[in-house]
């Protein structure tokens, strides 16, 4: 069986990264980055406008109900990377990956990733940040300002890992998280 992993936590602590190196080192399996929702919505719709997430929403919708329902998807473990916060929107947007997993009838593996407020800052300015999505948050203050005022969503069950990387590599925490999902997988 191939799961959902679905890997959530604050801009620039790694996900994508991370996520490249779990698809590198598990068979068949295919990341969906949350930029490739915002980037072409960012096109359409400024973010401060009242469409923004209707439209992301509706975007997220179609391309999940897509991996959920189609063939030529079936064989394939979903890795999802996202930012998503406890609010009512990003409750709803977390639902989704959910019932998508359920319409597929496949496990659901949310990865909660965190690391320390001063590796976020360092890694949020980083050169090499911002080449997968030109709407990848690069400004200190803003990230400063979501890390007092917005809590990452969490699920609060078995299946769930909480992976500080503040001094992990990619290749490890990768590693932790293809160990946890095999462990969850034999439950």
């Amino acid at each position: 069986m191939h799961p959902f992993i679905y890997i959530n936590g604050y801009p620039g602590v790694g996900k994508l990264t991370v996520a490249r190196e779990l698809e590198r080192i598990l068979p068949k399996s295919k990341i969906y980055d949350n930029h490739l929702l915002i980037d072409p919505i960012a096109e359409l719709v400024d973010r401060s406008s009242p469409e923004y997430n209707a439209v992301r929403t509706n975007l997220r919708r179609l391309i999940l109900d897509v991996i959920a329902t189609s063939e030529s998807t079936r064989g394939t473990t979903w890795i999802f990377t996202d930012s998503r916060c406890t609010n009512e929107v990003g409750s709803s947007a977390v639902q989704d990956y959910v019932d998508a997993s359920e319409k597929r009838d496949v496990p659901f593996v949310p990865v909660i990733m965190t690391c320390d407020p001063e590796e976020n800052a360092r890694r949020i300015v980083d050169e090499g940040r911002g080449k997968g999505g030109r709407t990848k948050l690069r400004d200190m203050d803003v990230l400063r300002s979501i890390r007092e005022q917005e809590d990452m969503y969490r699920f609060g069950h078995e299946l769930e890992l909480e992976l500080d990387v503040s001094c992990l590599s990619p290749q490890k925490a990768a590693q932790r998280i293809v160990d946890h999902v095999t462990k969850v997988m034999e439950i």
